[in-house]
């Protein structure tokens, strides 16, 4: 029977170790791939930006222009969550506080080209219900703007939560306020995102009567639901 050299049993032990590593990395590639499939992020259908801004320091619309804050836009599901995860909650904010987080490129007014025409859907809520509910109808409406869960998706425009001394409201901002039906349909699947009772009542205000008031809030509503 032929010896075996020195060198035949290195190449062995060689060979040996390189099967265990190969085996301990056939066993790591699960894991790995999982690791890689967390990394890779999802695109939404748009990109947005969110906005804040507090009115105690609005006196004119030059400074409320000016006091607009751009936080952070985002275009991914996973960049969205890590905003989320770390911003404050809407309730959370102080009174006479506002979010706005709109479709990239339109800015958060009633002069914007996307908005001039149209209006936004208001839920109003009571300041007692801002630790109970604000904050998850905020995220509830957040999710159906920028998962394009409404059928009339393209007349969606951005959300808005206003937090007052009294009430606090949140906004659905649409693009074409003449279009009755796309209107309601936008309202009802609104009011069935945000899981209401079937006793809340929504409203639905043109932004021209806004900008003929010079008033968000205090104007006659168009539809009601």
């Amino acid at each position: 029977m032929a010896a075996i050299s020195a060198s035949d049993s290195l190449a062995a032990s060689g060979e040996k170790k390189s099967e265990v590593e190969f085996k301990k990395v056939e066993e790591a590639a699960p894991a790995l791939m999982a690791q890689d499939d967390f990394l890779v992020k999802h695109p939404l259908q748009d990109s947005w930006t969110w906005w804040f801004d507090n009115p105690k320091k609005k006196s004119t619309q030059a400074s409320w222009s000016a006091n607009l804050k751009k936080i952070y836009s985002f275009s991914t599901v996973e960049d969205f969550w890590s905003l989320w995860n770390n911003i404050k909650g809407a309730h959370e904010l102080m009174p006479g506080s506002d979010y706005h987080v709109f479709k990239e490129g339109i800015q958060p007014m009633w002069e914007d080209k996307r908005n001039r025409q149209g209006g936004k859907w208001v839920l109003v809520l009571k300041n007692s219900q801002r630790k109970t509910h604000l904050n998850q109808a905020w995220l509830s409406g957040l999710l159906g703007c920028i998962g394009a869960m409404f059928d009339d998706d393209t007349q969606i425009t951005g959300i808005v939560v206003s937090l007052r001394k009294s009430l606090d409201k949140i906004a659905l901002w649409t693009s074409d306020a003449s279009d009755d039906r796309a209107v309601k349909r936008i309202g009802e699947q609104f009011k069935g995102l945000l899981s209401l009772p079937p006793s809340t009542k929504l409203s639905y205000m043109a932004h021209a009567d806004a900008m003929d008031n010079n008033s968000s809030y205090n104007n006659k509503p168009r539809f009601e639901i």
